[in-house]
């Protein structure tokens, strides 16, 4: 199973190239970046969702997931106590808010072969983690959220039409398909281009950096595996990939919010990049680990 993370790090790694020479400028990797979020991700978050009756919804594994991110979030928010409540805030979203869209996605298709629980895990980020952390920095632009975040759209939707047993004719959900078919390798070369950051040098010595840092890559999937083994008592296949999915690294949308909403932006800035580069091994050595069991 290990070789089947080989195509990720090879599209990531191309993206990668193409902005470190030249091949791409930022205006493309904004392009693909945006066309991921804006259309592709949420196109096949969609298109997955509405063919999940919602009783068959992987919502067992989700807890355990869910779990993992409420301990570490709250973990991140506590080790930075001495700071404001928005830096506390973007703390734990830096420990805890996994980059489910980008990375998240492409392991589910390329490495699991299923895409039906970490749908779930964008729909639980997106739909309830997302408005609080919304709530939390600024209580007026909850309502907002559908209409500026397709994303938070798209599952919303998805649930709907699942919880309602609605279900689209063949030829009316093929297009999504087809978007959605884009959305994994399109999103890896973009998340390769944005890893080249020439100007932007990560602060390697602050405390809180590798604090979110090893909470996010080594704490949250090992809490997800514990909840999910002795807690879930969870199958080897649902185990591994609860535990991949907790272990992927920081979301850039931590990086977005910072500086939305003018919170320092330097940790979640660097947690990105840190935690981004250090997946590319820690991913593998997780599904090395519980890919033999």
């Amino acid at each position: 199973m290990i070789a089947a993370f080989a195509p990720l790090w090879v599209i990531t790694f191309l993206g990668w190239g193409a902005a470190r020479f030249g091949v791409f400028g930022a205006t493309a990797q904004h392009g693909l970046a945006q066309f991921a979020f804006i259309v592709a991700i949420p196109a096949v978050i969609f298109s997955t969702l509405v063919k999940i009756p919602f009783d068959e919804l992987p919502l067992v594994p989700l807890a355990a997931f869910a779990l993992s991110t409420l301990i570490v979030g709250l973990l991140g928010f506590w080790l930075v106590r001495r700071k404001s409540l928005n830096e506390r805030v973007i703390a734990a979203m830096a420990s805890a808010y996994v980059n489910s869209g980008n990375l998240g996605i492409p392991v589910a298709i390329f490495v699991l072969g299923d895409a039906s629980l970490v749908v779930a895990v964008v729909a639980f980020q997106t739909v309830i983690v997302t408005p609080l952390v919304v709530g939390l920095l600024d209580r007026r632009r909850i309502l907002e959220l559908p209409l500026k975040v397709p994303v938070v759209m798209a599952s919303l939707l998805g649930v709907v039409f699942s919880a309602a047993g609605w279900h689209l004719p063949p030829d009316v959900l093929r297009p999504f398909e087809f978007l959605g078919a884009a959305a994994a390798p399109t999103a890896l070369f973009a998340l390769g281009m944005s890893l080249h950051m020439p100007d932007s040098r990560p602060n390697l010595h602050r405390p809180e950096l590798g604090w979110t840092v090893l909470a996010k890559i080594v704490l949250q999937p090992l809490v997800a595996f514990l909840i999910g083994r002795y807690v879930f008592h969870l199958p080897p296949l649902d185990l591994l990939a609860v535990t991949l999915f907790a272990g992927l690294p920081t979301a850039q949308n931590t990086f977005v919010y910072a500086t939305q909403y003018k919170v320092p932006s330097d940790l979640s800035r660097d947690a990105v990049l840190v935690t981004s580069v250090l997946s590319l091994l820690s991913l593998s050595l997780i599904l090395w680990l519980l890919g033999q069991r």
